[in-house]
Parts: structure tokens; sequence; C-alpha cells
């Protein structure tokens, strides 16, 4: 399974990659959006973790970019901003939403979640 995190937190990217390896999955990461855009173009991912707010291109711009290609990687949202709501992700084709500081054991419900939807398509 491919996974990528697009995130600009270092924090944030280090306690996801710890995790999903743990969990048995490598990830590739993207600090800003631009890079995360290029990497998107190159690999078709499973699950994209995507951050709402980051420097060059937001994640509303490259979840609207691999909405308009017909992308079909899972996306979850990642957000701090206590207005973005789970209701407005779902509306731009996010698959999923999680609030930072983000819980891992709800990460690992998510990954188990998405494992077998993938296996079985």
């Amino acid at each position: 399974m491919k996974i990528l995190i697009c995130e600009d937190e270092t924090g944030v990217v280090d306690i996801l990659k710890r995790y999903l390896k743990h969990k048995g999955f490598d990830a590739d990461h993207a600090l800003n959006g631009r890079a995360a855009l290029e990497l998107i173009k190159k690999r078709n991912y499973d699950i994209v973790f995507l951050d709402i707010n980051m420097p060059e291109l937001t994640g509303i711009e490259i979840l609207k970019y691999m909405k308009e290609n017909h992308h079909k990687a899972k996306v979850i949202i990642l957000t701090g901003y206590p207005g973005v709501t789970s209701d407005f992700c779902t509306s731009l084709g996010a698959d999923n939403y999680l609030e930072k500081p983000i819980d891992l054991k709800v990460i690992g419900e998510i990954i188990d979640k998405y494992t077998l939807t993938i296996t079985e398509e």
C-alpha cells in the first residue's frame, strides 16, 4: 500500500511515519503543497494524509486537483483549525477528517478500514 503524508509540521510527519512503520507501512512525505502535488502526479497513492494549510499550495487545492484528475486515493484531511468541519471536508471530496493533535488510535482504525477496502477492490 502506498501512503503519502502532505504536512508542513515536521513533528506530525515524524509521528505519522513512525506509527505507520510500526504498522508495517512506509510512507512518502511532502512538506509543502507543490512537492505533494508533484508526488501525487508521479505515483498512484492508496492513502493520502492531507493538511489543509500548507505553504505553496493548500490541501484544498491539492484535493481539488486529485478529484478533477480521478485519483482513487483515500484522502484523510488533517487540520488544526476548529472552524473546519467533517461536513466541509467531505463536501470537498475527502474520505475522512482528523483534528490535530492527531490520535494514533484513530489513525490505526482508519488505516485498518482502508487497508481492507483497498484490498477488496
